[in-house]
């Protein structure tokens, strides 16, 4: 996690809210940012290699992982969205 961007993050969202569920938030948008970096680094990768159909295999579990880490956050960030918005 880069806490620098957290903490910006942060900063950022302060305003919605005088409690602090607005740090979750930073958190998931944070996680989100960087699970869609390291998707787009396994994506070049898969690419420019020459992979068996083992390796293959490997490289598209590593990339639902990151998805299903994406989703979690995803869900995690609508749920606080809507506790801070009263929606």
């Amino acid at each position: 996690m880069n806490e620098s961007i957290v903490n910006e993050l942060i900063n950022r969202l302060s305003p919605l809210s005088s409690e602090k569920e607005y740090v979750e938030l930073a958190v998931d948008l944070n996680d989100i940012s960087e699970s869609s970096n390291k998707i787009e680094r396994l994506i070049k990768n898969f690419l420019n290699s020459s992979l068996d159909k083992e390796k293959v295999i490997e490289q598209l579990i590593e990339i639902e992982l990151e998805l299903d880490h994406i989703n979690w956050h995803y869900k995690s960030l609508k749920k606080e969205l809507k506790q801070l918005l009263n929606v």
